[in-house]
């Protein structure tokens, strides 16, 4: 039974590749989708895809061959590389707890207070400003 959707798999280092068949398991053994994957090469991280790629038997693009493509779906657990060049709605997932958060520590309190890179203006209040108004209210 041919495949009726593909979803392509957007690696940038073996870190993300790992998180990736992690959020891409929900589509294992589900005929009706093909799971093919790709790397973008924008990674300074790259050593060991081509090992990864193999041990775990993922089918596999080159980035110019897949940019030719178009599929159903992208995910990307990275922001890495030419992402608008692909031919599919894109899902951006983190590649892993703490992904672009810094994380300091206050000993005193125990509380981290994770800084989560750019926030735009008007998407509602940011954790520390929530933070700040919970402990103010202790």
């Amino acid at each position: 039974m041919p495949a009726e959707r593909t979803v392509l798999g957007v690696i940038h280092n073996v870190t993300s590749a790992t998180r990736l068949l992690d959020v891409l398991a929900v589509f294992e053994g589900d005929p009706r989708v093909r799971v093919v994957f790709t790397c973008t090469g924008s990674s300074v991280f790259e050593d060991g895809i081509p090992e990864f790629v193999s041990a775990h038997g993922l089918f596999f693009l080159p980035w110019e061959s897949a940019l030719k493509e178009e599929f159903d779906l992208a995910v990307s657990t990275s922001r890495g590389g030419d992402l608008e060049a692909i031919s599919a709605p894109l899902i951006g997932a983190p590649h892993g707890a703490g992904y672009n958060k810094k994380l300091s520590r206050n000993p005193e309190s125990g509380i981290r207070n994770p800084e989560s890179g750019i926030r735009g203006r008007g998407r509602g209040r940011g954790f520390r400003a929530v933070a700040r108004m919970a402990a103010a209210r202790r």
